[in-house]
């Protein structure tokens, strides 16, 4: 089973559209999930720890026994402005980050212990490797996914892990980020998030090393 959390919306949504085209089993976890438009899966915020402590008994139902194929993080959002400026910063840093972990981390015991391989894919940005004047807790949430992904790359490397990670830094994507919004003059060259998906999938099911780290930057697929 692929694991998507984050999979109601953007890039998300895209790879458990693809995914399941080809005839695999998706369960999408996000705030927004609604099954006629979601598929399988269930509600999930993560800015809330009691939602996220039971959704990994909740996915152990579901799997009933089956391995994990793939879990993706791709669950977060964005906000521009002054620092200063920004309400509920502990919000972004929970949603983006910290309030994720304790899920990813079931899903990395599980999949350590697996008698088959499987890949923990973490969508974080090109703003993993940058800094950026007007989107400084979001910066600071995707360094921290990144250096998380890198961590456990080097982890799954030395100790011969059954698990790959693959850490993907996409560029801005047209995405519904931008609904009601006032366009940028550079969103002609904003990544399809369709075209997006359909590289990572590719690029999991051609990986063979430990660690895979890609970035898209803007204009790579649009």
């Amino acid at each position: 089973m692929h694991i998507i959390l984050g999979g109601t919306s953007g890039l998300g949504l895209e790879m458990a559209k693809q995914l399941r085209k080809r005839g695999e089993r998706v369960l999408v976890l996000g705030k927004t999930h609604n099954p006629q438009k979601h598929g399988e899966g269930f509600p999930l915020d993560v800015y809330y720890s009691d939602q996220v402590e039971a959704a990994s008994a909740r996915i152990e139902q579901i799997l009933n026994g089956d391995d994990i194929d793939q879990f993706v993080w791709a669950a977060g959002y964005g906000w521009r402005g002054n620092f200063e400026d920004q309400p509920s910063i502990r919000s972004m840093a929970e949603v983006n980050f910290s309030g994720a972990l304790p899920l990813v981390q079931w899903a990395w015991r599980k999949m350590s212990t697996q008698n088959r391989k499987s890949v923990l894919t973490i969508i974080g940005s090109t703003s993993s490797v940058k800094a950026r004047s007007d989107e400084a807790v979001y910066v600071a949430t995707k360094h921290a996914q990144a250096g998380l992904a890198r961590s456990l790359g080097m982890q799954a490397d030395e100790q011969k892990l059954p698990v790959r990670v693959a850490l993907f830094l996409p560029g801005a994507m047209k995405t519904p980020f931008w609904n009601g919004r006032d366009l940028p003059a550079d969103y002609v060259f904003f990544n399809d998030p369709a075209k997006i998906a359909t590289h990572i999938i590719n690029a999991i099911d051609c990986q063979q090393q430990p660690f895979l780290e890609w970035a898209l930057p803007k204009g790579t697929l649009v």
